[in-house]
């Protein structure tokens, strides 16, 4: 360990107070991580008047902590950086009392809610934009930053972490509910570990190093809780409890998901998704670029690496020319064999290293111009299941899986047919029939003369990324798709829709007289019926529909190269359906649809107002019916 006192004074400017939300940085000092790296490191409290990214740029903190607000901050043209992002979900909520009545969003028009304006309210804008409500519906109330103003009526729902301040109301014996916007499709990082692109550009080493060290003593923390909470008794004084830092450690753990991903693991789409809200909100311009906020972005240009660094991430990235390049070099050293003998046998050595790890750890493999597989890496077969001799001579097909669309494939081919690389992400069958996720390029094969004669596929397994953004597009008490998901997929299949001429249904549905559900027997058995109505909807649905959680009672069908007659018939099958149900304690329920057609070249609301038009019209003729609004043409029944 290097001494203290030779090391470099690096200081970390943290969000809020001290609590087990930092703990791993603490964990980092105090285990010595750090100092191992070659940094002394103060750990600061939130300053109140000065933000962590204002003290990052104006140099009084090297590292800081920020949350997804750094994605308007690089838009806004601030040289921030994030490093890793230590939740996975966010903890803000809004939190009621539980005599109010307030259970959830649309109960809050007309109420006081508490919370802080500008970056950090996106979750809650996101929330209230897809519900419908507008912030002219209730009363904003700037925060007093004390969760005792709930309990004193200074509000009716407050801004609040859901990892610490439930405990809160607990010990003070007050019941409460959480609206959390995850639940309704809106799901951001928090407690991004962030530094400024100048001190990245100048020293990236050192940047990874205190990177490294933090994502060590994060692990430490959540598989030491106890110690850590120790230190926040002694060296990290804090002014909450001993038991209240228990049930943060474990709320802590539970947005972290460290089981799940690496901790500061980052999706490029859910920063995506962010930045496309923050731009709803008018706080950037449409065109605005976050372009440079991620960390990998300086790691891996031309100008950040050294030369064999580039060699070797070309290996681990599979560049297609790798390849080239190796067979150039054993070329080129067989031609000198007679002069540098024993250069060439250790260069040899090298080669045959460096093309092992390749068919070791990057999953690879190649064809012909038919798709037929004439070569593939041991790990392509590890993942995949297949042999070798399993695998070469059959179609890349083998590994495809119903899942993805046939429309990809087709965009897939048309691209490399054409001489240029495709890139996307697809999904895999195995032999035992599982799937995984990758992150694939394929290239062409030119000969000398530049004519193509096969492909080649580098890929990245991301199936365990895949599964952690599953979660933030499910909805947590169907198990169906969530609505930011179904916000996603009606702007993908209406590209694809106008791209490939193609039909496209929408089928809106709503189940009738629910309050009566929960006002007659209790949330509880209407939260039941509700997931009856899903697994309904799931086994009676084609698999290439897309099904999905649209708001409180109501569920969106979204019938993809289906046309309106299709679409009719499979609405009037659920209804039946679900009208014959008998629903435990309830007896039978019904349900109303309305289905539209989606119009080449016209806006997703559009088509989704026509069909809550076709629903609005099946509930005034009576309920329990199928309704039907094309555009420019009155309603019909099914």
């Amino acid at each position: 360990m290097n001494p203290t006192w030779a090391n470099e004074k690096v200081v970390l400017q943290l969000k809020w107070l001290h609590q087990f939300q930092f703990a791993g940085y603490y964990a980092a000092k105090e285990k010595g991580y750090y100092a191992e790296a070659g940094f002394d490191v103060t750990i600061k409290e939130r300053n109140s008047s000065v933000t962590p990214v204002e003290a990052v740029l104006n140099n009084q903190a090297d590292f800081g902590i920020v949350g997804s607000s750094i994605i308007l901050d690089r838009m806004k043209g601030l040289p921030v950086v994030a490093l890793a992002a230590v939740f996975q979900h966010s903890p803000l909520v809004l939190i009621t009392l539980a005599d109010s009545g307030i259970i959830g969003p649309y109960e809050l028009k007309g109420k006081r809610v508490m919370y802080s304006k500008g970056a950090d309210d996106a979750t809650f804008f996101a929330m209230f934009h897809q519900l419908g409500i507008n912030e002219s519906d209730f009363e904003h109330v700037a925060p007093s930053f004390d969760a005792g103003s709930l309990i004193r009526g200074e509000t009716d729902a407050i801004a609040s972490y859901l990892t610490n301040q439930p405990y809160y109301y607990k010990e003070k014996g007050y019941d409460i509910h959480i609206i959390n916007p995850i639940n309704f499709g809106v799901d951001f990082y928090d407690d991004i570990l962030f530094t400024s692109e100048k001190s990245v550009r100048d020293n990236p080493e050192r940047t990874l190093k205190f990177l490294e060290a933090s994502m060590k003593g994060w692990r430490y923390a959540l598989e030491n809780k106890d110690e850590v909470i120790g230190w926040l008794d002694s060296k990290y004084p804090s002014e909450i409890s001993h038991n209240y830092l228990q049930f943060e450690a474990e709320e802590t753990e539970k947005m972290i998901l460290p089981n799940m991903v690496d901790i500061g693991h980052m999706s490029s789409e859910r920063f995506h998704r962010i930045a496309d809200i923050y731009k709803q909100q008018g706080l950037v311009d449409e065109d605005a670029s976050y372009s440079g906020v991620t960390l990998g972005e300086y790691l891996y240009t031309q100008d950040a690496l050294p030369f064999w660094a580039k060699f070797v991430f070309a290996v681990a990235g599979g560049s297609l020319l790798l390849t080239i390049f190796l067979v150039g070099i054993n070329r080129r050293l067989k031609a000198m064999v007679d002069n540098r003998a024993i250069e060439l046998s250790e260069a040899q050595a090298n080669l045959a290293r460096y093309v092992d790890i390749v068919d070791r750890y990057v999953i690879s493999s190649q064809t012909d111009l038919n798709g037929i597989i004439i070569d593939a890496s041991t790990a392509f077969c590890e993942v995949s299941g297949y042999s070798k001799n399993e695998l070469i001579g059959q179609s890349h097909s083998i590994v495809k899986h119903a899942d993805t669309l046939q429309s990809t494939y087709q965009d897939l081919w048309s691209t490399i047919k054409q001489g240029n690389a495709w890139a996307g992400e697809l999904k895999n069958q195995a032999k035992d029939g599982s799937f995984y996720w990758l992150d694939a390029r394929i290239d062409p094969i030119r000969s000398k003369t530049g004519d193509i004669y096969g492909y080649i596929s580098i890929r990245q397994n991301i199936t365990d990324k895949k599964q952690v953004e599953q979660l933030s597009i499910t909805d947590s008490l169907t198990g169906l798709n969530n609505r930011m998901y179904l916000d996603n997929v009606l702007s993908d299949e209406f590209r694809r829709m106008s791209r490939y001429t193609l039909d496209l249904s929408i089928i809106l549905c709503d189940i009738d007289f629910f309050k009566m559900i929960n006002d007659n027997y209790g949330h509880l058995i209407g939260d039941q019926v509700l997931i009856s109505i899903s697994k309904i909807l799931r086994l009676y649905c084609r698999d290439v529909d897309v099904i999905g959680r649209w708001g409180g009672e109501e569920f969106l069908i979204i019938c993809r190269e289906t046309n309106v007659e299709g679409a009719m018939i499979a609405a009037e099958k659920l209804r039946a359906i679900i009208s014959d149900h008998v629903f435990p304690r309830v007896g039978h329920k019904t349900a109303s649809f309305g289905v539209t057609l989606a119009v080449p070249d016209e806006a997703v609301e559009d088509a989704l107002q026509r069909a809550d038009q076709a629903l609005y019209r099946a509930k005034e003729l009576g309920r329990n019916r199928v309704e039907c609004q094309l555009k420019g043409i009155e309603n019909k029944p099914a």
